[in-house]
């Protein structure tokens, strides 16, 4: 399920511990020289601003404090730090007790991280110098003009036969990115960048950009993503789990294999395959049985699997429609019906009426059924969301509707999401968030049958 957000947190975790572990702790070199301002104190006596950087693992958890200095009499400070991971941390900046600034700080391993500024204007006059920020400064001066050729192509001010050359050559100036600074947070953002550029212009070439990142170890997210669904969509099952066998023969940690074995579960899901794809849960659970962080998505998987897979009968549900008919699992037999859970203020959702419109006039005459149930907290925004669009299919009324037993039972857990339900009342597929391409396949194909 592509949607999976939690999951890909759980990638971009990877991410971080792969390029950043080391059998001892990281280290870096942390230094700093601060001016005070002739206004404030003729003598420049620069001394006491206290340097504290930390970890925490969240906001209501203790500190652990990494580095804390006090500068001398010219303003200087400087040490080692010791890390558990590469990544930003929080740096807080005061003196004799008051708060002057609180920042992050990107620390990687044998960077060295000099901090210059004036005080009392350090906020304006601030200036960071590392590997890693110098990184972060080209990638952020190539992203801010992707973002400006993106709004002039959504405008129009870009001619049709010019975008697919303009696009290839951003993807090309992100690729230049990680290609100059390789290993550091930034290049792992530009690799994700051109990879994405590329997957909807030239899928082969993005293989290549991924290819390029495993050998830095920065792309098994976009490899397990990407890359699996390309080799998946083009060589069927087979060409999935080749590719995926593939990878773990690049997996350096326990964690990269056990995402590699989840995407194993999932592909067989999203293939259809829920015998084998049950199978694969159980090898999985057993393999990683004492890990606490993935019961929640493996109780996720197992209730696709077990309750809402392909062929299972669509959970029971009753809802009173717009139109005033009483609609549940039983009198939506012997049509294919579409049931639609959403926030009509949800940003994706309203991306894909139009589209969604287009398809459902599409097939609404051959037999297609179509409910929307909106959990929008206040009717007034069902009510301004078709003010300035057409509305052609059913709405269930907000007070008909148990809302939270839905969620439960259908197991809603991102916006939008579609459930096809074929006309003997038995579960088609899910559909979650950009999948809506995905859909008109499967209605084509359950109509033609019917």
């Amino acid at each position: 399920m592509r949607s999976n957000i939690l999951f890909f947190l759980f990638i971009g975790l990877i991410l971080f511990s792969q390029c950043s572990q080391s059998p001892k702790s990281p280290e870096a070199y942390f230094e700093a020289r601060i001016q005070v301002s002739d206004a404030i104190d003729s003598t420049g006596n620069a001394s006491g601003f206290e340097f504290m950087l930390y970890s925490q693992a969240t906001e209501i958890s203790a500190r652990d404090t990494l580095f804390i200095q006090k500068t001398d009499s010219t303003g200087f400070l400087g040490g080692n730090i010791r890390f558990e991971n590469s990544g930003a941390y929080p740096l807080q900046i005061s003196r004799d007790g008051e708060p002057i600034l609180s920042m992050r700080v990107l620390l990687a391993e044998q960077d060295s991280i000099r901090f210059t500024g004036q005080f009392p204007d350090i906020q304006e006059s601030l200036k960071i110098d590392s590997r890693e920020q110098r990184a972060v400064d080209v990638f952020d001066r190539v992203d801010a003009g992707f973002t400006r050729t993106r709004r002039f192509i959504a405008v129009g001010a870009i001619a049709d036969s010019l975008i697919l050359d303009e696009l290839s050559k951003w993807a090309k100036l992100y690729e230049q990115v990680a290609d100059e600074y390789p290993g550091t947070f930034a290049a792992s953002f530009a690799l994700e960048a051109s990879v994405q550029i590329l997957s909807d212009i030239n899928p082969n070439d993005m293989l290549r950009v991924i290819d390029k990142g495993l050998v830095q170890n920065q792309s098994l997210g976009l490899a397990l993503t990407y890359g699996k669904d390309f080799k998946a969509q083009s060589k069927g099952l087979s060409g999935g789990m080749a590719y995926l066998d593939s990878l773990k023969a690049l997996a350096e940690t326990e964690d990269q294999l056990r995402a590699i074995e989840q995407m194993v579960v999932e592909l067989y899901y999203d293939s259809l395959l829920v015998s084998e794809g049950r199978a694969a849960l159980k090898k999985f659970k057993r393999s990683f049985e004492d890990d606490e962080e993935l019961s929640y998505w493996y109780k996720n998987m197992r209730f696709e699997l077990e309750d809402l897979a392909p062929g299972a009968p669509v959970p029971a549900f009753e809802f009173l429609s717009t139109e005033g008919d009483t609609v549940n699992e039983e009198t939506i037999k012997g049509n294919l019906t579409l049931l639609e859970f959403t926030l009509m203020e949800n940003g994706l959702y309203q991306e894909q009426y139009d589209q969604l419109t287009v398809s459902y006039q599409l097939f609404a005459d051959s037999g297609l059924s179509m409910y929307t149930m909106a959990f929008d907290e206040s009717s007034t925004t069902i009510l301004a969301f078709f003010e300035e669009r057409d509305r052609y299919w059913s709405l269930a009324e907000p007070p008909s509707m148990d809302r939270k037993r839905l969620l439960e039972d259908f197991n809603i857990q991102y916006y939008p999401t579609r459930v096809l339900i074929n006309s003997d009342g038995t579960m088609i597929r899910k559909f979650i968030g950009e999948e809506l391409d995905d859909l008109i396949p499967y209605i084509t194909a359950h109509l033609a049958i019917n």
